[in-house]
């Protein structure tokens, strides 16, 4: 179970892109077999992501399918995907996801939606993301395939200016030890990454 939350997870938020919001009804099935009390929801638009590396990075069991989203509480993880005009669960079914994290959704091919109370099951130098993201209220991350590469991009969500200005400083750092190009802006209590990378510098990461 570890490594399948770690896996689903780790692939999302390695693939940080712009986060305008779909309608709730695109994955309304899947959303209603999701824990009412997850912290952390994560989709995957499957027949988008078909054709790109990453798609070799996804658990085997959703390769079929066409979309999957998945719901973390903390102690459990819980999948949904639509496959052949099913809804496949995996886990303890809820009683619908909720609806906050929801309206963060990302339209884009991947996609990620955190508070930030949460603590993502990530190891090693992956860990720091949970410290970046105990500094947000939510963290919206998402991701498109390009050309050669992917477009990445993710928006930490503040309590304050004066805290984003710390995350701000903090996602320097660890960018510039991790030698990771980035683009970084901070409106407000709002910061924002972006980045643009290879197939081959993704892979590093993994």
């Amino acid at each position: 179970m570890r490594l399948l939350t770690e896996s689903i997870f780790l692939t999302a938020l390695l693939c940080l892109a712009g986060c305008s919001h779909p309608s709730a009804s695109r994955f309304s099935d899947l959303a209603a077999k999701l824990p009412s009390d997850s912290i952390v929801l994560a989709g995957a638009d499957l027949d988008t992501l078909r054709g790109s590396p990453l798609f070799s990075k996804l658990p085997e069991a959703f390769r079929q399918g066409s979309y999957m989203l998945a719901g973390y509480t903390g102690t459990e993880l819980v999948t949904a995907t639509r496959s052949g005009g099913r809804v496949e669960v995996s886990g303890t079914a809820g009683h619908g996801a909720p609806a906050d994290l929801l309206a963060h959704a990302s339209d884009a091919p991947l996609w990620l939606v955190a508070r930030g109370s949460a603590t993502l099951p990530l190891s090693g130098n992956l860990a720091n993301v949970n410290r970046l993201l105990h500094q947000t209220e939510y963290l919206v991350a998402a991701a498109r395939p390009i050309a050669d590469g992917f477009e990445l991009r993710a928006e930490g969500v503040c309590r304050s200016d004066a805290e984003a200005e710390h995350l701000e400083g903090n996602v320097r750092a660890i960018g510039s030890l991790m030698r990771f190009p980035m683009e970084l802006t901070r409106e407000g209590s709002v910061v924002r990454v972006r980045a643009t990378v290879s197939a081959g510098q993704l892979g590093k990461l993994f």
